[in-house]
């Protein structure tokens, strides 16, 4: 079905990766997904339950910054098989100090995932499902993501002789198979990417407007009184794009124009473009660090400690090797990085 559709048009990068992930039924995500060691995806949460334990001590922090109100409200954005989200709300029904209300927003647009978080979820009261962001407006909300930007439809550009050109995919009927063409971008695109990066260094971009407009949405929402957004992802710092959209196939890197709708898809993030956008919109950069430094400044490294005591030989090896993976520079304490946004001063950098 997806290969019928293709076949119908010629398509920029964006909205072919849309058609694999999410457009129909049997795209991508639209299907049911195993998550965690053995399935397609192994994610932080996924690893040790210590990760969204760390992430319920910096949501604590920022209760207590907000003189700890009757009610606070957590969106998670793309939550996956919604593994973090009952960790989280695991972890801080342990803290006795914690009397609050919680009220718990997960923006889905998967039926099939929706179906998962449901299972995981179920027993738990206050849990809430959105499928926009706009018009979501609460106070004393904490918005979080963790591998959320990763997935999200991207374009290509290439400069070729001075002259920008957008990366299309097409049905080549004399191959018998996708292929690319590039052709020239729309000049509203180009105008949005200007804003962004300097075109006179750059001979390659890697763009999301699906991004823009998500950014865009969580910016309105921070206005709200008391609000803040935490993200994690892979990704880097940089004003020069490069080619990260990768497909993964049986866990393996596959060819992006195979394995139609059975292909993850994604790319990873720049966070120069994250955080020029959310300062055009005035909001402050209350921290961008790494996953590692960040999990050790909420004290990982000791919960460790405290978790190890219970365990035996092996099963502490396993856990010093899952905090490892979360931490080792060369693994995900690096690659992966961490953004806190808000319109609230920078004055409390355990945020």
């Amino acid at each position: 079905m997806i290969l019928t559709e293709i076949k119908k048009k010629t398509l920029p990068l964006d909205e072919y990766i849309n058609f694999c992930l999410y457009k129909f039924k049997n795209s991508y995500y639209q299907k049911k997904r195993k998550f965690g060691y053995g399935g397609d995806f192994v994610t932080s949460p996924h690893i040790s339950s210590i990760f969204s334990e760390m992430i319920s001590v910096w949501l604590l922090t920022f209760w207590d910054q907000i003189n700890k109100p009757k009610i606070i409200n957590i969106l998670e954005l793309g939550p996956g098989d919604g593994t973090m989200s009952n960790d989280i709300l695991n972890s801080l029904s342990k803290f006795s100090f914690f009397k609050s209300k919680i009220n718990y927003f997960l923006l889905e647009t998967s039926n099939s995932l929706k179906k998962e978080q449901k299972i995981k979820l179920k027993g738990k009261k206050n849990i809430f499902w959105i499928k926009k962001l706009k018009n979501f407006k609460k106070k004393n909300l904490a918005i979080i993501s963790n591998e959320f930007f990763d997935a999200l439809p991207v374009k290509q550009l290439i400069k070729k002789e001075n002259t920008w050109l957008e990366k299309n995919i097409f049905f080549n009927k004399s191959a018998n198979k996708l292929d690319y063409i590039f052709k020239k971008p729309k000049n509203s695109l180009m105008k949005q990417i200007k804003n962004i990066y300097n075109l006179d260094i750059n001979t390659f971009i890697e763009f999301s407007p699906k991004l823009e407009n998500i950014i865009k949405d969580i910016s309105k929402i921070l206005m709200s009184k008391n609000s803040i957004f935490l993200t994690i992802d892979y990704g880097d710092y940089s004003e020069i794009c490069n080619d990260t959209v990768q497909a993964i196939y049986n866990n393996k890197k596959a060819i992006l124009l195979e394995n139609i709708g059975d292909s993850d898809i994604t790319y990873q993030i720049n966070f120069f473009h994250l955080i020029k956008l959310f300062k055009n919109y005035k909001l402050n950069i209350v921290d961008f660090t790494t996953q590692s430094k960040f999990l050790q400044r909420l004290g990982i490294k000791e919960r460790f400690e405290h978790s190890a005591k219970n365990l035996n030989p092996m099963e502490r090896k396993k856990l010093s090797n899952s905090i490892a993976r979360l931490l080792h520079p060369s693994q995900m304490g690096d690659l992966f990085k961490v953004l806190i946004v808000s319109k609230m001063n920078k004055n409390n950098q355990n945020l």
